[in-house]
């Protein structure tokens, strides 16, 4: 039994194909408090048989299988029985590709290797520690909402929307403002479909480091039919054009100038422990914006974004987040409901539906 059930350690599965790497893996779970890993695989199909044999309480998968085997466990297992399960991928290049895929089937973090030069093996380690207490709380999550299921009982609060009064066309609004964390790659991209017929200029912040952004935003342009992209510095936002933040060591700003969104990109130490920050962002459309935004602060671990989303509701912005039931991880939206950041909580299939509605629209009707 694991720690969620019985205040045992939380069981860890290790697949992955090198040999020094299970080794590796097996060591830093080992010597993280709480957690243990159960078995090693060096296969997807090995790692099959043993989820079926030690049901893990969490997984921790390579993407870089022979034949891109990575892809078939994971879609696989989370068909079966949806547990967490952590990427650990390669910097960039054509891994980023497919850990982007893994997060968007429902990977729920993803993990860089270490490389010996950027990403080093003490950066690694503490990566994965804060990547395995992400994926226990997103555990506890996933038990707790199959158990109301299980005993059919209602949802409790703050699942529920919050009444509040707000006529349509808040303001003349400009743009639309997304935060992200754990678990936002699949929610982002759910928000984003749901509101491109609206055609307001995007801006979307989602932890991620350098060498995965850009792809992100690839995927996001074809899943979409927007222009997305990476944001580039004095760039100029358009209607049906989106920017997602770049990973690495500089904030996205959001200014107005001349009657013109541009973007500005700043280096900057860590805020509210992220760079690029969802906080840095709101804050930045709140100044620039006011009224005339809408701010959404998706599923995440952590409290980024609760303090920016507040200044956008102060400033008079329309503000959403994520509902606690729909979230991987309900950190940042729970701040910020704590803070009265939110004029409304809404279910991630809803979100894009609200927007439209802020906006006196219809939502966008979605095809099978």
């Amino acid at each position: 039994m694991s720690m969620l059930t019985s205040g045992g350690p939380v069981k860890v599965l290790v697949v992955d194909d090198s040999v020094l790497m299970q080794k590796l893996m097996t060591q830093i779970v080992n010597s993280t408090p709480g957690f243990q890993v159960i078995g090693v695989a060096g296969s997807a199909e090995e790692g099959w048989d043993a989820i079926q044999e030690l049901r893990p309480d969490i997984l921790t998968l390579d993407m870089e299988l022979p034949g891109r085997h990575g892809l078939k466990l994971l879609a696989r297992v989370l068909k079966q029985d949806p547990l967490p399960v952590l990427i650990v991928s390669a910097f960039g290049g054509p891994g980023a590709d497919n850990t982007i895929q893994a997060l968007e089937l429902g990977a729920i973090d993803f993990i860089e290797k270490p490389d010996g030069a950027t990403h080093t093996l003490e950066g690694f380690m503490k990566h994965v520690a804060a990547a395995l207490q992400r994926a226990s709380a997103s555990r506890r999550l996933m038990a707790a909402a199959k158990e109301m299921v299980t005993q059919q009982r209602p949802q409790s609060a703050p699942a529920r929307p919050v009444a509040v009064h707000m006529p349509a066309n808040h303001g003349k609004v400009s743009l639309i403002a997304i935060g992200a964390s754990t678990g936002g790659v699949p929610a982002v991209q759910t928000v984003m479909r749901d509101a491109a017929h609206l055609r307001l200029p995007i801006a979307v912040v989602q932890h991620m480091p350098a060498g995965y952004t850009a792809k992100f935003a690839a995927r996001l342009s074809a899943a979409t039919g927007l222009d997305v992209r990476e944001a580039a510095d004095g760039e100029r936002l358009r209607p049906g054009m989106a920017v997602v933040a770049p990973g690495g060591l500089k904030h996205l700003e959001i200014e107005e100038r001349r009657g013109e969104l541009i973007c500005h990109l700043k280096e900057a130490p860590l805020v509210s422990g992220h760079c690029p920050s969802v906080d840095v962002m709101f804050h930045s459309v709140a100044r620039a914006l006011g009224s005339h935004a809408i701010g959404a602060l998706l599923t995440g671990m952590g409290r980024d974004g609760a303090d920016g989303l507040l200044a956008m509701r102060k400033a008079g912005a329309a503000t959403l987040i994520q509902s606690g039931e729909t979230c991987v991880v309900n950190g940042m939206p729970k701040a910020a409901f704590e803070l009265g950041a939110a004029d409304r909580v809404v279910p991630l299939d809803q979100i894009g539906g609200a927007i439209a509605g802020l906006l006196g629209e219809r939502p966008q009707q979605r095809t099978a």
